[in-house]
């Protein structure tokens, strides 16, 4: 039975995307859990400690997970790092009450399963605002106190800068009450805020951090901040929206804006689409807030170390996700351009699944120092193309990939089969017969590089003389075949031609120039062409005769402007 234990332990860590547990020696672990325990670590002196996080909180709890299960999988070693309880020396604020975190529900069922539990009382639903978490703190009408968060016990001062923000009261309009403390969240209003200063910044978030950084912030920045009240320590009402009724009279009307009573699921759910379809929202958010309306239901419930177990986030669909690097691979397209494409395990992002992404270039991925092993983040630009977003952990067991000589290709190489060529020569090919090129019919990828494989495609002409029988072990049907024979024989016109030639540096605006000068394919081998096309540049007329005349190109050349003749006879 004491074997079973902690595999069960194992099973409640696991979360979807997680693999068996490592199969590691006790050194390897330790080096494993080791580096990751130091970068969480990392993590949260960036977001306890100096307000300013690199990574995104679901790249962070991807983090914390999977350092969680590698302990479960591994109990014995006692490695685990978490934020150090000793205040930082810019500490010298201790809260009036400790300032906790939320809970995350990871999916709709957990909220599902937390309502019952606070459905007696009702509970009120907010935005989670990504901001700062600061205390407030009133004495008679006044602020006398303001600090950060810090580690929750004790945070850095920043009353000065609060009495410098113009939206947040520093004389509250009901004074009876002796003293006021408020925990809520410092933000900056999008509706407010020069776009000018906010480009200056990762986001909105990362300016409030910074102007609190400073000792003197800036007067046009620090305007447009806001308080946004999700807890009155003290308040003496029993109702959560009694409270937030009497801060909205005392100068805090936002928090009333946006709180809404709910009794439902469905409701909850809706609030939550609502925000997230929010097209020019006023403050950065990342979700909703569950929380228990009644007072006393709340210290019946109470909290679970600094986690109240009345309140619980559902953040929004992640705009990013995070895998793991499974290979590094390297294609080579026509002009000899060499791109990494990274092989993930497959992610759901979006609705989507993604299983590869593009680096672009060999630079990038030297620049974000990538390998096999590390662990990512994986964005949609445009909720569409997945592209790599940072790495966010480099284990110890990672590998390098081993880089292509990037002298090998270039716009002149490859201009027929030889042994490392396959890949630029397939690229090749692809232009030559696709839409942007001659736009022949039935050919496609697969038969290409199946063609290039089997080695019945040599050079660049070979393509246009495929027989009956090359195409139909390709897989190409017969009503297809026929439409290829036909889309070879159609004229092209010669702006086309020239544009299928791929000619370096020769785009679409050159090869309409091109074609305007000269009266068939054959005026690109003239020795006139530089006194009839003087608008191309003498740099890209010289690549350009020096392309056209090598013979692989001569011969694609003479091969077309033969077909012209014959075809316009």
């Amino acid at each position: 039975m004491k074997k079973i234990i902690p595999l069960l332990w194992i099973t409640f860590l696991l979360p979807a995307w997680a693999e068996n547990c490592p199969q590691w020696d006790q050194g390897e672990a330790t080096e494993q859990i080791s580096r990751l325990s130091d970068e969480v670590a990392y993590h949260d002196e960036l977001y306890f400690n100096q307000n300013a996080p690199i990574i995104s909180d679901s790249e962070y709890d991807d983090l914390l997970a999977r350092l969680k299960y590698w302990q479960a999988c591994f109990p014995s070693i006692a490695s685990e790092k978490p934020l150090s309880q000793t205040p930082d020396s810019k500490y010298t604020i201790h809260h009036q009450a400790p300032m906790g975190s939320l809970k995350k529900a990871q999916s709709a069922e957990e909220v599902k399963n937390f309502l019952p539990r606070i459905a007696d009382s009702g509970f009120l639903v907010q935005p989670k605002i990504d901001g700062v978490a600061v205390e407030l703190v009133y004495k008679n009408g006044l602020l006398i106190q303001a600090s950060t968060r810090g580690n929750g016990e004790v945070g850095v001062d920043i009353l000065h800068h609060i009495r410098q923000m113009p939206l947040i009261p520093e004389t509250l309009s009901n004074d009876a009450i002796n003293q006021l403390i408020l925990h809520g969240e410092l933000f900056a209003r999008l509706d407010i805020i020069s776009p000018s200063m906010l480009e200056q910044y990762a986001s909105a978030r990362h300016l409030v951090a910074g102007q609190l950084n400073r000792s003197d912030p800036e007067t046009e920045a620090v305007k447009a901040f806001d308080f946004f009240p999700w807890r009155w320590v003290n308040s003496p009402f029993n109702s959560g929206l009694q409270s937030i009724k009497a801060l909205a009279a005392m100068g805090f009307p936002l928090t009333l804006e946006h709180t809404h009573r709910t009794t439902s699921y469905p409701e909850i759910k809706q609030r939550l689409e609502h925000y997230a379809s929010i097209k020019k929202p006023i403050f950065l958010m990342d979700g909703i807030v569950i929380k228990v309306d009644s007072k006393t239901l709340k210290k019946q419930l109470g909290w679970a170390g600094n986690t109240p177990a009345w309140a619980m986030a559902w953040k929004f669909p992640p705009a990013t996700t995070t895998s793991k690097v499974e290979a590094i691979e390297f294609t080579i397209g026509r002009t000899g351009n060499i791109t990494p494409v990274v092989h993930i395990e497959p992610v759901t992002l979006k609705n989507r699944t993604i299983s590869t992404l593009s680096l672009g270039s060999i630079q990038n991925l030297e620049k974000k120092e990538l390998a096999v092993g590390d662990r990512i983040s994986i964005k949609l630009k445009g909720n569409a193309i997945p592209v790599f977003g940072k790495v966010l952990f480099r284990p110890a067991n990672r590998v390098s990939p081993e880089r292509p000589d990037t002298s090998r290709y270039t716009p002149f190489t490859c201009l027929t089969i030889a042994p490392g060529c396959e890949q630029q020569f397939a690229a090749r090919l692809i232009w030559l017969t696709g839409k942007q090129g001659l736009d022949i019919a039935a050919i496609s990828k697969p038969a290409i590089h199946q063609w290039v494989q089997t080695g019945t495609i040599q050079t660049l002409v070979d393509i246009l003389q495929l027989t009956p029988h090359s195409l139909q072990s390709a897989g190409i049907h017969p009503h297809e075949i026929q439409q290829y024979f036909e889309s070879i024989r159609r004229p092209k016109p010669l702006e086309q031609q020239i544009r299928a030639l791929s000619i370096p540096g020769i785009g679409k605006s050159n090869a309409r120039e091109l074609a305007g000068c000269i009266t068939d394919l054959q005026g690109l081998l003239s020795r006139q062409l530089s006194v009839w096309c003087p608008m191309i540049g003498s740099k890209r007329m010289e690549d350009l005769q020096g392309y056209v005349n090598r013979k692989e190109v001569r011969n694609l050349i003479e091969f077309l402007d033969e077909r012209s003749i014959r075809e316009t006879r």
